[in-house]
This record gives structure tokens, sequence and C-alpha cells, in this order.
């Protein structure tokens, strides 16, 4: 016999994304409220009728009443599926937290909330075994108690849980330590774990989904689903992973010291076509550049930018070099004379002093840029 589930985590929904401006938030937070039907839709791909869900379902402990019916009516909606889901350090099951309105939302039967640490068959065969948190951090690791907890004889046993895997991550610091060689010792088949928001795999029977629908500029493998299979109690899992992101976070970084530079950028934007509009990336330029070039990367950067979704350029890296020949930018007015002085107190001994001045000397471009511009 075997079984096959989908293992996700870290849907984090109600995610303020602060950072951005206008209406971008309410669209990222949509987005992750849209996973749960990408999720819905890789189990019936897959032929799994079970989706454990491993913490932070909310990015709230307390919060929108109204998020919480919108979650359980779209998980109602896929009645043919089995929700499992377990609370997480953002959402901990403690008194008159977020499972509370969760509760109060009336779950149908598919949406089924393990908020205790209590061993249940999900399937024939298949028993469950939840590490739910009740806080944000805790010194002992939640999952220790499936070590002692009985199973009927040839059960699969999958353990579900949110928290650092111990030298993984976190340094030693885990806010939730979890002990990597828990499947060993509790005799499970699968540790679901949830808190790294990248896909991981930290053993054959350990693994980190990540989240579903990115949410940062990582350096791991956000929005990604898995699928997992289990042969029986001891057989080695078939695991895939599987896209489910809808928006695509990326990090650029790249030396800059003229325009053309950043063809591969601009190439690399344009490739996408009508999709660029589904990216979001961060570009982070060093290097120097006389300041007609350093210009011209702001002005190609500023073109770039609404092709995309959201475009972050970190140009706090990115010098602006400055000789005589560079003052003619300025024409022969009064910014001419200010530039003037600026460009020779960046050429000061004090680096400090010198700093300053060739930050103001390089708004300055900006300004006399965008003087010439309007004027033609």
């Amino acid at each position: 016999m075997s079984f096959t589930f989908i293992h996700t985590a870290d849907w984090q929904i109600g995610k303020p994304f602060g950072e951005f401006a206008g209406d971008k938030p309410g669209v990222l937070r949509q987005a992750r409220l849209e996973a749960i039907d990408k999720i819905a839709a890789v189990a019936r791909q897959r032929g799994a009728a079970h989706v454990l869900a491993a913490g932070d379902i909310f990015d709230f402990e307390t919060g929108s009443s109204l998020l919480v019916r919108q979650l359980v009516q779209r998980l109602a909606s896929h009645r043919d599926i089995t929700w499992h889901l377990i609370s997480g350090n953002h959402d901990p099951a403690r008194a008159s937290s977020v499972w509370d309105d969760v509760r109060g939302a009336a779950p149908p039967a598919n949406v089924v909330l393990h908020l205790d640490a209590m061993a249940t068959e999900i399937a024939r065969g298949v028993v469950l075994l939840p590490a739910p948190l009740k806080a944000k951090s805790c010194v002992s690791d939640p999952t220790a108690w499936m070590d002692h907890t009985p199973s009927p004889e040839g059960s699969m046993r999958i353990g579900l849980a949110h928290g650092s895997v111990t030298g993984f991550g976190s340094e030693g610091d885990a806010a939730v330590p979890i002990d990597p060689t828990r499947p060993r010792t509790a005799g499970l088949s699968f540790l679901a774990l949830g808190d790294w928001h990248g896909t991981k795999r930290i053993g054959e029977r350990v693994w980190y989904s990540g989240t579903p629908e990115p949410d940062s500029f990582p350096d791991n493998e956000p929005g990604h689903v898995l699928a997992v299979t289990l042969d029986g109690p001891t057989a080695v899992p078939r695991v895939e992973t599987v896209r489910t992101a809808t928006y695509t976070w990326g990090k650029r970084a790249l030396n800059v010291t003229a325009a053309e530079d950043l063809r591969s950028l601009v190439d690399e934007v344009t490739s996408l076509g009508p999709d660029a509009q589904r990216h979001l990336m961060h570009v982070a330029i060093t290097g120097r550049a006389h300041l007609a070039a350093h210009l011209a990367v702001g002005r190609l950067l500023s073109d770039l930018e609404p092709s995309l979704f959201h475009l972050n350029a970190d140009i706090t890296q990115f010098a602006a070099l400055h000789e005589m020949s560079d003052l003619a930018l300025f024409g022969t007015g009064a910014l001419r004379t200010v530039a003037e002085r600026l460009s020779s107190q960046a050429g000061n001994d004090d680096v400090r002093h010198s700093r300053v001045a060739a930050q103001a000397l390089l708004k300055l471009a900006h300004i006399a840029s965008n003087t010439a511009g309007g004027a033609a």
C-alpha cells in the first residue's frame, strides 16, 4: 500500500508587505490566498487526498476575521481534499488567538485543525503526529513526544512540525529547535517541516517544503510544495518538488562601469515578455562610473521599472567618478559654479567630507540632467 500527500507550509496569510507602495501589498496578499487553489490542483494531479500544512498558516496571532473566513471558505471549496493544519511561531495556538476565529468560522470536515500534540489516523494505516506551537519560541523540541507515542503495528507515521532543525539555518540558536534524527528515534516514515521558506532536503525523511508563494528576495528555493509518496513504513519516501508560485522574486548583483554593463539585465527582462509583470527584482549595483554613465544607468533602471511588477535598485555602493571634463554636464551657469566647488571638495583628504561632497555632486548632476531634459 502506498500513500501520497502534499507537504506545504508558511502560507502566512495576511502578510502586510509594508515595504511596497500603492496596491502592490494587496496584490501580493491575494496571491497567497490564491496559492491554496494551486496546491489543491497539484494534489489532484498527484492523486493526493490529503494536504499537510506545517505551520505559519497566518502571519498574525490575532487579526482580521475576514481573512480567516476567506481562507476557511477557500479550503472548504476543495471538498475532495482534506487539509491538515498546525500552528507555527507566527500564529501560535494560545488563548484568544487567530485559531479561535478559525473555529468560529465553522470549518467543514475537510479542514482539520491539529492544535494539540495528539496522534491521529488520517487514512488507513497512516498516522499523523502533529507538533503545533503554543508560543513563538520554546526551549524544548516540540517533536520529542513522538518518540513515546505508539501507533498500530505497520503504520506509516508522519510527523508534522514547525521549527529550526538543529545546526541548519539557526546556527544553534533556534527559536524552536527540532532534532533532525527524529525519524529514527520516533520511527517516522517522514517528517514534514515548516519555518524555512525555501524547499530544503535535510535528510531522506526530513524536508522543508518552503512557502508556496515567495515573500522576499531569498537565496533559497521558495514557491513550491512537495508531493510525497510513502510506499511503506520503512521505504525511502519519494519526494517531488512542484512549483506553485505566481510571482518570482529574484536577486541580481552587477558590477557596473558603463550603462552597457546592464545589457544582460535588460535582455533578461525583455525576454520575459508579459510575464515580467509577475517578477520582482532586487538589483545591487556596485562599481564606479563617470557622472554621465552614472546618470545613464539611473535612466536605464528607471525605464526598466514599469516592465516589472517591482524593481528595487540598490545603488548605494555604485560610486560616481568625476573629472573636469565631466563638469560639462552642468553648462556654464550657477550650477557649474556649484559643481566646481563640490568637485574640489570631493577630492578632500577628509574621507567623510569627500564622500558627502561626491554624493552632493551626483545629486546636482541629476538635477542638471532633469532640467536639461525638461528644457528639451
